[in-house]
């Protein structure tokens, strides 16, 4: 059984749980084959890094000799970190091989990736949620030299950032759109049964959550710690619903700290994920846990200090134990 939150990789164990996106990724990977690139939108948990992952396994399979590059765009601050990134995951990881150094123009190191293209077969490289500015560099001002380039390019991003794709010139680079909509219930069945088998399977009949990462949430509240189902729905609702409220950025850290199960306000994977200053986040923790909608505990930092934790508060209390299970 694994339902954490985690993204899936691109490894043989870890697709053996992927399920719910098969339709759109058996068509990202036929766009990729056919060199078309490929826009993947989708909110937040809604699948997005596995389903990137689960092309590049699929491509790898079709074609061994042609090792998709799967690129952690929000690692990047600016589109010549970026295509640093993208040189490191071809293997060029030295000037001598190709990859940028300081002194090169941008328009040159892009054109220096050509030399990690495979011999026989159009490469894909994907990236995975690039920040608006990098996306607006290498695919809007530069976009003539990297359409120049032997590769097939996936990118997937956020729906808040969807409106820098709709920008020319950044929006004639790519020739597909894919949308991520909410899981229907027989996606819902198929990922619970992959993660749990037949035991997530009876507990989808229960519940309906088209978000693959508060499912999967949901599903671990109610396989691990034996909340009802339907507590779980209300309390998810009433999340959600006092998130909105709070506006749009308490929202957005909430659904950073499901998929991350804890943070502090200094978590550079979580800063990283919102572009957030520590400053910001510490405010926005305040009005989560003034709401309850997280708690938060002590914990000892790199250094000894103390320093504050927070994770999700609980979506429903637990199951009560039953008359014969109180007695043991």
């Amino acid at each position: 059984m694994d339902i954490s939150g985690r993204p899936l990789l691109d490894t043989k164990p870890d697709q053996a749980l992927v399920a719910g996106r098969e339709a759109e990724a058996a068509e990202i990977a036929g766009a990729a084959e056919h060199r078309r690139n490929v826009l993947v939108i989708g909110d937040r948990g809604s699948g997005k890094t596995t389903l990137l992952r689960q092309v590049a396994y699929e491509l790898r399979r079709q074609h061994p000799d042609a090792n998709p590059a799967f690129v952690p765009g929000g690692q990047a601050g600016t589109g010549r970190e970026l295509v640093a990134l993208i040189s490191r995951r071809l293997g060029l990881a030295s000037p001598a091989g190709g990859a940028p150094d300081e002194d090169t123009d941008l328009a040159e190191a892009v054109h220096r990736l050509r030399a990690g293209a495979a011999k026989k077969t159009r490469r894909a490289i994907l990236v995975d949620e690039p920040s608006p500015r990098t996306a607006q560099t290498l695919f809007g001002r530069l976009r003539d030299e990297v359409w120049q380039l032997p590769f097939s390019w996936v990118v997937a991003a956020g729906d808040r950032d969807a409106g820098t794709y709709r920008e020319p010139p950044v929006d004639a680079f790519f020739d597909r759109v894919i949308v991520l909509a909410e899981l229907d219930r027989d996606a819902q069945a198929s990922l619970l049964s992959a993660r749990a088998g037949e035991a997530g399977r009876r507990l989808a009949r229960k519940i309906d959550e088209g978000n693959p990462r508060r499912l999967l949430a949901m599903a671990r509240s109610a396989l691990q710690e034996g909340s009802s189902p339907e507590d779980l729905a209300a309390g998810q609702a009433r999340r959600l619903s006092t998130a909105a409220e709070l506006g749009r950025p308490a929202a957005m850290l909430l659904a950073e700290l499901e998929a991350l199960g804890s943070a502090s306000a200094s978590d550079p994977v979580l800063l990283d994920r919102l572009g957030w200053t520590r400053t910001r986040a510490v405010q926005v923790l305040g009005q989560l846990e003034a709401a309850r909608l997280v708690t938060a505990s002590e914990a000892k930092g790199a250094a000894g200090r103390p320093r504050k934790v927070y994770r999700p508060a609980e979506l429903a209390p637990r199951a009560k134990p039953t008359e014969g299970e109180s007695g043991r």
